[in-house]
């Protein structure tokens, strides 16, 4: 999210210009991207933007370097591996996958992918995911470092001024309002579906600090 391109979908017109077009209205998700003018120094600047995700899946593309290794590539490398088999990857009219969203799935899969993280990569003793790509993703982003450390590699993290929910939390958040909360000091995931748009009203780490304030007091109760 720190790539310096000129964003577009935090402009009001996301529905005209924006990365919404590729969604709904057949646009390509990937010219769309590609087409975003360089206005910053790359890293220096943080801002949510759907086309830094689509670029990351365009350049995955370019890396397998064949349509039937790309189409085929996130099903026989994660979903199948931990079982998601409840769990649709939609793509654009031109084939390209859309995952900065427009992923369908359960709680189920939505457990399995936080316990993938929660297992540092590992599945059954197989590693799925490097070492180096789990500390990638809950590492602070530099860009975020002087507005409180709240993002990593796609997924979020604990701001600095949150001392009430454990630093090695972090989390996907879907504009729905699913969570996915990982919290490998006290073993856990969290999974949190919901149809909340903007997800108004509920905050992802006041969940996670209730959910494990309850273990404790069970645990409490069970000595």
């Amino acid at each position: 999210m720190s790539s310096g391109l000129q964003t577009v979908d935090n402009d009001g017109q996301e529905y005209a210009v924006g990365s919404g077009m590729s969604y709904w209205a057949g646009a390509s998700s990937v010219e769309g991207a590609r087409r975003r003018a360089l206005i910053r120094e790359p890293g220096a600047n943080w801002d949510y933007e759907n086309y830094d995700t689509l670029l990351a899946v365009y350049a995955m593309k370019r890396a397998l370097g064949s349509e039937k290794k790309y189409v085929e590539f996130p099903r026989k490398r994660l979903l199948d591996p931990i079982g998601m088999r409840n769990t649709l990857l939609s793509t654009d009219r031109f084939g390209d996958f859309i995952l900065s969203s427009q992923v369908y799935t359960n709680a189920r899969d939505l457990a399995r992918f936080g316990l993938l993280y929660l297992q540092n990569g590992l599945w059954n003793g197989e590693r799925l995911l490097s070492e180096e790509w789990v500390d990638f993703v809950r590492t602070p982003a530099p860009s975020t470092a002087g507005r409180g450390n709240f993002y990593g590699g796609q997924f979020w993290l604990v701001p600095d001024e949150r001392t009430d929910v454990p630093k090695d939390a972090y989390s996907t958040a879907g504009n729905r309002g699913q969570f996915v909360v990982i919290v490998p000091s006290h073993d856990l995931v969290i999974v949190r579906r919901g149809l909340d748009w903007g997800r108004q009203g509920f905050d992802r780490w006041d969940m996670t600090r209730e959910v494990i304030k309850a273990f404790r007091a069970a645990a409490a109760a069970a000595d």
